[in-house]
């Protein structure tokens, strides 16, 4: 389980830097050889001026050649450089990113819950980008700046101490500014990142639902809602903007105080003889050296703030508490005998109001191979009860029993191993009907993907499939209907041969006819697996052991399907009701 406080920037930034300490190292090792080979180029440079001024041809043409040479060296040092620090980064974010997928594929479903999931994938990739520039190009301009400031800053000490103070005077002054304009570099970064994930989760939101914006004709609202996200994404641009321009006139200034100082007191040191010319043209060149380290400090600055933001928003996804428990594995473990037992169970959803209860003191009991009905309201917590088993939701201690057992006690990866569960919704990834079906962690065989299709009764529309169950069904399953996306979602819950078995609503799409068909197949379970099946068609559940009726997350009724039909309350009625409406709709 993640600990949040283990998940600072500063405590990621130190991994990744001790876990790729060998590619750093040798990468600002490098750095700092680029570093010594154009130190030398000045140094050169001022005995090739002073030969120059006595003519000394043949020392001239040597120090001439030796700058070439130099120059050369320090561009293919430069370039090993180059690839070893942004190599590293690569593998830094590759390596955080994979962490991040996942870590998010372990995240329990109240996570997204809370989360829109536009914003969780601008975390995962624009803020990705920002961390690999932050380990990469930022990392390496501020190496090399700081070692440009302290050899070149040397060299000039050695050549005048005096001249070297003055041309550095403006600079503490530059910090100070730089200091001040960080902070809000900082916090414009995030309020910027930050919207971006807004702007994503929208979009995200509009290109899943567009056949809904279709329907309702809300293109002109939708896109006036967008471009009001996108002025204020461009205000909070724009001020960052502001601020990191700020910087660039501020170390202009900097620079070019300095150059004016040198020029002007190093000018008349040369007339009164205490420097030579070589001297001069060589403190200027390393005064030069000094002015792209300047420029670049405010895009350091900029990109180190920015992924330090962004390192911080990754960590909060990161300090989330996983599913995992740390727990001995049962891989080996024979398949869970599948009776269920609920005790006193009492259940409210993370962020309901206090005092509301969505389960409230449920007792039940499912015997082994047995099938349990559920009908109920809407709200009256079906859902709610289902996804509790599987521990899609966090079921309090001691009240959710399989097997005699505690589910909080059973290994996750065990106990949904043991549980095939049918969802309201049913989601298909953009493969094929096979590979969507064949999804669980083992290879099948074609008669025993052959079975589920027959007993889902998919194989009904197989010929209208154009490459049968090799077909694509695009993003989301939209290229089929309702009704075979059910059918492709409960012959892949078929397929595991699961000892728990749950539909939650799961054949609502289907007509009556497929729908009593697929019950019929269901019913061949009955023994082989326990069976919970949640819908609000009586003729779906009349088949069951016991029946139980929610409302308001109480049960309300409960018994066989003739007991609470002679009860004559809340499921007699709904009955009576839908057996009226199928008798009209047949005549």
């Amino acid at each position: 389980m993640s600990n949040g406080s283990d998940l600072h920037p500063r405590s990621l930034i130190a991994e990744y830097f001790w876990k790729y300490r060998g590619r750093f190292a040798w990468g600002f090792l490098l750095l700092a050889c680029t570093n010594l080979l154009a130190l030398s180029v000045p140094r050169m440079l001022k005995h090739a001026v002073d030969a120059l001024q006595a003519s000394d041809r043949r020392a001239l043409l040597a120090f001439s050649l030796a700058i070439i040479g130099l120059a050369f060296a320090q561009a293919l040092v430069r370039t090993w450089s180059r690839l070893a620090v942004l190599g590293a980064s690569r593998h830094v974010a590759s390596d955080l990113r994979d962490r991040l997928f996942s870590h998010l594929q372990r995240l329990p479903l109240t996570y997204y819950g809370r989360h829109a999931t536009g914003d969780i994938i601008s975390r995962s990739v624009n803020d990705m980008l920002l961390v690999r520039s932050f380990f990469g190009p930022g990392m390496m301009n501020l190496i090399n700046t700081l070692l440009v400031y302290v050899t070149t800053v040397s060299m000039m000490f050695s050549m005048d101490l005096r001249l070297t103070l003055y041309a550095l005077a403006p600079y503490p002054f530059f910090l100070i500014a730089v200091n001040r304009l960080s902070r809000r570099i900082y916090s414009h970064s995030i309020a910027l990142q930050e919207q971006l994930g807004t702007i994503t989760s929208r979009a995200q939101e509009n290109i899943s639902g567009i056949s809904l914006i279709k329907t309702y004709a809300r293109e002109d609202e939708e896109a006036a809602a967008w471009a009001g996200l996108s002025r204020d994404y461009l205000q909070r641009a724009l001020a960052l903007a502001r601020v990191r321009g700020a910087l660039v006139p501020l170390m202009g200034i900097m620079a070019s105080a300095g150059t004016l100082v040198v020029v002007g007191l190093g000018g008349r040191a040369v007339i009164e003889g205490r420097i030579s010319l070589g001297d001069f043209v060589a403190f200027n060149a390393y005064l030069a050296f000094l002015v792209w380290p300047t420029f670049a400090f405010g895009w350091i600055l900029n990109t180190f703030q920015r992924g330090t933001s962004a390192l911080r928003r990754i960590g909060e996804i990161l300090a989330e508490p996983s599913e995992e428990r740390e727990l001995p594995s049962e891989d080996s473990a024979p398949p869970l005998a599948g009776g269920i037992v609920m005790r006193q169970l009492s259940f409210a959803h993370q962020g309901a109001p206090a005092g509301v209860l969505h389960l409230d003191h449920v007792d039940l009991a499912v015997k082994p191979g047995g099938s349990l009905g559920i009908l109920g309201t809407v709200g009256s917590g079906k859902t709610t009860l289902v996804s509790l088993v599987p521990r899609m939701l966090p079921a309090p201690p001691g009240t959710v029993l399989l097997d005699g057992r505690d589910i909080n006690d059973i290994p996750l990866a065990r106990l949904r191993r043991d549980i095939g569960m049918v969802t309201q919704e049913p989601f298909l990834f953009s493969r094929s009907i096979r590979e969507n079906i064949a999804l669980a962690p083992r290879p099948f065989t074609s008669s025993e993907i052959d079975e589920v299709v027959a007993a889902s009764r998919l194989s009904n529309d197989l010929p209208d499939f154009p490459r049968g169950l090799d077909t694509i069904v695009g993003e989301r399953g939209f290229t089929l209907s309702g009704g075979q996306r059910q059918r492709a979602t409960i012959a892949r819950a078929l397929i595991t041969k699961p000892p728990i078995l749950i539909f939650d609503d799961a054949l609502s799409s289907l007509d009556a006819q497929v729908e009593q068909e697929v019950v019929e197949s269901l019913k061949q379970h009955r023994g082989r697996s326990t069976i919970l099946m949640v819908s609000n068609r009586v003729a779906s559940l009349s088949w069951a052991d016991h029946i139980i009726v929610m409302d308001g997350g109480r049960i309300v009724e409960q018994g066989s399907h003739e007991a609470l039909m002679t009860a004559g309350g809340f499921y007699a009625r709904i009955a009576r009701r839908q057996s009226l409406v199928a008798d009209l709709e047949g005549a």
